[in-house]
């Protein structure tokens, strides 16, 4: 096996001067749209529903991976992946939480992803037509203005939460291997031989960023060696896979030495997994009412008591839970998630019909245009929203109808393969909207191809 010497160089798809212009004026459509949601929401930045904001407040004043408990002293865990809350880290200038500093960090994220969502569309463009579009960057530009304006990211953009994050990591992914892989060549081009550098390090912080990512990345290792079929192939698959494997490696020591378990995702996976599959929410799908929100009051309050009995029996989710819980302090979070694990286990076990009707609805709703109609969200947004979402995927079904001797190549594998990728994971795990939210740029992309009347090509 022999290495190369020559300087590893930036891919081909980066635009012409000519095309700069057009690049800018997404970045900054981007910047607008996603600015003016934060500017006009009032709450922007102000709940912190997974913890990210405490977790972050923590690493700065202490440098601790963790929370911060009533007596001043940080506890290091594990409950959440590290990326988002390192970033939010450095948004706290004097240990104080800065909104500012919160705000240009996501606009930060939104300019990037508007700039690789433009790049990977002009590089499919080119590649779909065999050069014979004029302006590909128009395409580029029309897939960066949906992403920009997609409502899930437009939401989650002023929310402190890793779907802003995750998206642009997920873009920046796909950029890297439309722009690698020629579907006319045996191999790479000598100029994007460092490429698989930058997709290994694209996908080891995509997994830092969610676990969920690694499936990704594993099917990525694989779709390389089937793409090439040659010892390069190999080489590029083992250089991605060693750089993820570093981050995976990482992060599973770190656990292993501060919480005495080698944990290699987060320990709130048991709690996603039971969420998903429990006795009140089998309940709730065997009444037929799965078109409408799921009430999880009753599942809250038995799963407060869980420590008191044993929630891998079904008599636990039978009672009646009104007793204020007790919290055993003895119980670390490795085994309360592995107690979850097993109480959503055993669940599936008992109801394996059940399981299997609501991996359906997990999957349905994972890609449903429409949100739940629930109290105190508008109808009119709801509406709205759906419509979006109608009118996006009927834009991909007549793109892949009308491109898809092309769009199945190995170029497009990655956006392929993410979508296979959550769908598998969000059948099994809890599901809703959101989670497709590092999908949304790929679907854009996806997309805009619908309006060329003419198949490419």
């Amino acid at each position: 096996m022999t290495f190369s010497a020559e300087p590893i160089a930036l891919p081909a798809s980066l635009p012409a001067r000519s095309s700069l212009r057009l690049l800018l004026s997404a970045v900054a459509l981007t910047l607008v749209i996603r600015g003016l949601a934060i500017e006009l929401d009032s709450d922007a930045f102000v709940a912190d529903p997974d913890a990210y904001r405490v977790i972050a407040e923590t690493i700065a004043r202490s440098g601790v991976f963790g929370l911060t408990g009533a007596d001043g002293v940080p506890r290091a865990i594990a409950f959440r992946p590290p990326l988002y809350p390192w970033l939010l880290s450095w948004c706290m200038p004097g240990g104080q939480w800065s909104p500012t500093c919160v705000t240009l960090l996501h606009l930060g994220l939104a300019g990037f992803t508007a700039a690789f969502v433009f790049l990977a569309t002009r590089h499919l463009a080119t590649s779909l037509s065999g050069g014979r579009i004029r302006t590909p960057e128009r395409f580029g530009l029309a897939a960066a203005v949906l992403t920009a304006i997609d409502p899930i990211l437009l939401r989650q953009s002023i929310e402190v939460m890793t779907e802003t994050l995750a998206a642009t990591l997920s873009a920046a992914v796909i950029w890297l291997w439309v722009a690698w892989h020629d579907d006319d060549a045996p191999a790479p081009a000598t100029s994007s031989r460092g490429i698989p550098l930058g997709l290994g390090g694209a996908l080891a912080l995509a997994y830092l960023c969610r676990p969920t990512f690694l499936v990704w990345a594993v099917l990525l290792v694989v779709a390389t060696v089937l793409r090439f079929r040659n010892r390069r192939g190999l080489w590029s698959a083992a250089v991605i896979a060693s750089l993820v494997a570093v981050a995976v490696g990482g992060w599973t020591w770190r656990n292993a030495r501060v919480l005495g378990h080698p944990v290699w995702a987060t320990t709130h996976g048991g709690y996603t997994l039971l969420l998903a599959n429990n006795d009140s929410f089998y309940r709730y799908l065997s009444q037929g009412r799965f078109g409408r929100a799921w009430d999880a009051t009753s599942f809250l309050k038995a799963y407060a008591h869980r420590h008191e009995s044993d929630p891998r029996e079904a008599a636990f989710w039978r009672r009646d839970w009104d007793a204020a819980a007790t919290f055993d302090a003895k119980v670390s979070e490795v085994e309360d998630d592995r107690l979850c694990y097993e109480s959503a286990v055993a669940t599936i076990k008992r109801q394996p019909s059940m399981f299997a009707w609501s991996a359906v609805v997990r999957v349905a709703r994972l890609w449903s245009p429409f949100p739940h109609d629930v109290s105190g969200r508008s109808k009119l947004a709801v509406a709205a929203v759906g419509l979006f979402y109608l009118t996006l995927f009927i834009a991909v079904i007549v793109a892949v109808a009308r491109h898809r001797h092309r769009m199945f190549g190995s170029r497009w594998w990655a956006v392929w393969l993410l979508a296979v990728t959550l769908t598998g994971v969000h059948a099994v795990y809890w599901s809703n909207m959101r989670m497709r939210a590092p999908m949304m740029p790929a679907i854009a992309i996806i997309a805009v191809f619908c309006v060329h009347k003419k198949r490419l090509g």
